[in-house]
């Protein structure tokens, strides 16, 4: 199994290129990255990995990394520095939207395209009560471009899953989490939504064409 990711080289994205190279499956592994020589993987796990020097915000180079894959992982996403502005602001809706310009143009099966999106986009409906009123002051801008970027890929065709994690933490993984259409909770940590997705995304195929939320 071929799986090409965008936003490898830190947070969820980083988690799950180091879960799957220990899965000790046949996925093979290709990715996006600015600097490889500052991706934070071990010499061991960089020897498995196929490395694309390039931007996500490049046609060109985002069509190399997902060339001949079956399942392409976006997990780009603003870099936020505390209450200052965030770095990169809109780089996950113009990945996604250079993936699905260059997914259209493959001749039979598309690859299915997962992107990691967030809870309380497009609606709070699946965010606990007393966390809204964060989301509304943080995170407006940044999930703006999120709901524009899963909107594209629900009328592009392709399939998809939309994971949609609560708030994010550096946690240790604990497989203890919950998903689901619509699920609540507080948090989750990126090491478990990584797992989530290696696990019932990738290595089973539970949520095709489906958006789970995914908390504590």
């Amino acid at each position: 199994m071929r799986i090409a990711v965008l936003g490898a080289s830190r947070h969820t994205g980083q988690s799950f290129v180091s879960q799957a190279l220990a899965s000790n499956t046949n996925i093979q592994l290709t990715i996006l990255a600015r600097t490889p020589a500052n991706l934070p993987f071990p010499e061991d796990q960089l020897s498995q990995i196929t490395v694309i020097q390039g931007d996500a915000l490049n046609k060109n180079d985002v069509a190399t990394t997902i060339n001949g894959a079956d399942i392409v992982i976006c997990s780009l996403g603003a870099k936020m520095d505390g209450f200052s502005k965030p770095i990169d602001m809109g780089v996950e809706e113009s990945g996604i939207m250079n993936i699905l310009d260059i997914v259209k143009e493959i001749q039979g099966n598309p690859p299915r395209l997962i992107m990691v999106s967030s809870t309380g986009v497009g609606t709070h409906d699946d965010v606990p009560w007393l966390m809204r009123p964060l989301y509304s002051l943080l995170l407006s801008a940044p999930h703006g471009h999120k709901a524009r970027a899963e909107i594209a890929i629900k009328k592009s065709g392709v399939p998809y899953t939309l994971v949609r994690p609560a708030w994010l933490t550096n946690g240790d993984m604990t497989k203890t989490y919950r998903a689901g259409e619509g699920v609540r909770g507080y948090t989750v940590s990126r090491n478990d939504v990584a797992h989530f997705i290696l696990n019932e995304c990738v290595l089973e195929t539970k949520w095709v064409n489906a958006s789970p939320s995914i908390a504590y």
